[in-house]
C-alpha cells in the first residue's frame, strides 16, 4: 500500500465498542498516540467459536476507509471479492497494524471507515467466506459448511463495523467501531409429550435449507444489512448433532441437545414440509424446497418401543419452519411425541378403540299380575 504523504501528529486508533454484552472492546491511545485495547468478554466456548467480549482478541479485522469521493486512503477499491483492506491484530496486549508499512495519519478531510472480521481466512475457507469495498458498496460473501457433518473446518462467526465521517478531532482521533455479527445461531433442546416415554437421539439434520449467500452492509453504521441468500449451492442438509447418545426422558424440563455446539447459519426464511398434497413424501418436500428435521432415535413408552428396539433405530422426520435472523440466537425446544415417515405417515399413532352398539329393542311382553 502506498503510504499518505499527509504526516500530522494524531495517529489513526481504533476503538472496538458494542452495543450489548454480545461484543465489547474498548480501544484507547497511549501517551505516545499508539494503539491499545481494553476488552469486557462472556464468551461461552462452541465448536462454531460464536464471537464474543472474552475471544475477541483471539480473532483479527481488515479495515478499509475512503474520502467523500470514494478515495481509497486505507485499503484499496475493492469491486472484486477477495481478502483485502489493512489488517489490524492484537498483539503485545494491544491492537496494532499487523504490517508497519500499512500505518496511517489523520488527513485533513473525513473518513468513512469499513471493517471485516475475521480479516485472516484458513486457505481451506478461502472460497467460502470475501469480502469487497468501495466509497459506495460494501459486500460479504459467505457460505456455511456442514462442520458436525463433514467435520473438516469450523464456520467463521462473521462480524462487520461502520464508522463514517472520523476526524483526528472524533473521540480524540479515535475510530469507534460496533462490530454486528451476520450469521444466525442455532441450538436445539428436547423434552417429551409424556411423562412415561423416553427417547435416545443419536443424530438430527434440518434439510433443505440455503448454505450461502451474500450481505450488502447498511448505508449508515446504526442500521441493518440484508442478505441474499444464494441457491447456486443448493438446498442442504446440516448436522445438529452426530453419533450422540442423548437421553430425553422428561416431559417437563427441556434436555440440552446443542446449547454448547451451537450452528451458525445463513439468514432466512425456511418454508415448513406441509406434509399433505402434493408435498406428501419427504422426496416431494425435497422437491418443494421445504424444511424439515430428520431424526435418528428410539422411543418408548412405558418401557415397551415404538420406534426402533434396543439393538437398532428408527427415523421421524418433522416439518421445520421459521426465519432466521443475523445476530440473533435462535433456541428450539423439540417436544417428542409425534412425527412422520418419509412417506409422510403418522410414526406415532395414539391406540384408539372402535364400539359399536345394537339400537333399543323390546323384549317380549310379560304380563306382571299385580293382586293384593
Amino acid at each position: 500500500m502506498k503510504k499518505s504523504t499527509v504526516m500530522l501528529w494524531a495517529i489513526f486508533g481504533a476503538l472496538l465498542m458494542g452495543c450489548s454484552d454480545e461484543e465489547i472492546a474498548n480501544v484507547e491511545t497511549s501517551s505516545q498516540n499508539a494503539i491499545g485495547f481494553n476488552v469486557l468478554s462472556n464468551a461461552a466456548e462452541t465448536r462454531a467459536t460464536p464471537i464474543t467480549n472474552s475471544n475477541l482478541t483471539s480473532t483479527d479485522f481488515d479495515v478499509f476507509a475512503f474520502t467523500a469521493d470514494g478515495t481509497a486512503f486505507m485499503g484499496k477499491v475493492d469491486t472484486e471479492y477477495g481478502h483485502d483492506g489493512v489488517n489490524i491484530v492484537y498483539k503485545d496486549n494491544k491492537w496494532d497494524y499487523k504490517n508497519a508499512n500499512d500505518l496511517r495519519y489523520w488527513p485533513s478531510e473525513a473518513l468513512d471507515f469499513y471493517a471485516f472480521n475475521p480479516g485472516t481466512v484458513s486457505e481451506d475457507m478461502m472460497m467460502n467466506y470475501m469480502w469487497e469495498a468501495s466509497g459506495t458498496v460494501q459486500k460479504i460473501s459467505y457460505a456455511c459448511i456442514d462442520e458436525y457433518g463433514s467435520g473438516t473446518h469450523a464456520n467463521y462467526d462473521v462480524m462487520y463495523a461502520i464508522a463514517k465521517g472520523q476526524t483526528k478531532n472524533t473521540n480524540s482521533g479515535t475510530v469507534k467501531f460496533n462490530f454486528k455479527h451476520i450469521l444466525s445461531q442455532v441450538v436445539f433442546k428436547a423434552k417429551t409429550q409424556y411423562d412415561n416415554m423416553q427417547v435416545n437421539i443419536k443424530e438430527i439434520k434440518i434439510h433443505n435449507i440455503k448454505m450461502g449467500g451474500v450481505f450488502t452492509l447498511p448505508a449508515a453504521a446504526d442500521g441493518t444489512g440484508s442478505w441474499t441468500p444464494s441457491d447456486l449451492l443448493g438446498q442442504n442438509a446440516f448436522t445438529v448433532v452426530k453419533n450422540a447418545n442423548i437421553t430425553v426422558n422428561s416431559n417437563t424440563a427441556a434436555i440440552d441437545i446443542s446449547t454448547n455446539t451451537p450452528m451458525l447459519n445463513i439468514p432466512q426464511t425456511l418454508t415448513a414440509w406441509t406434509v399433505s398434497a402434493p408435498n406428501k413424501s419427504k422426496l416431494e418436500a425435497d422437491n418443494a424446497k421445504q424444511c424439515y428435521l430428520s431424526i435418528t432415535c428410539k422411543i418408548q413408552q412405558s418401557g415397551v418401543y415404538l420406534l426402533g428396539s434396543a439393538d437398532s433405530y428408527g427415523a421421524i422426520y418433522v416439518p421445520f419452519g421459521d426465519t432466521w435472523v443475523a445476530g440473533k440466537r435462535h433456541i428450539y425446544t423439540l417436544i417428542f411425541g409425534g412425527g412422520y415417515t418419509d412417506q409422510g405417515e403418522a410414526v406415532l399413532n395414539p391406540i384408539q378403540f372402535d364400539a359399536e352398539t345394537t339400537g333399543w329393542v323390546d323384549a317380549d311382553n310379560k304380563d306382571v299380575n299385580v293382586k293384593p
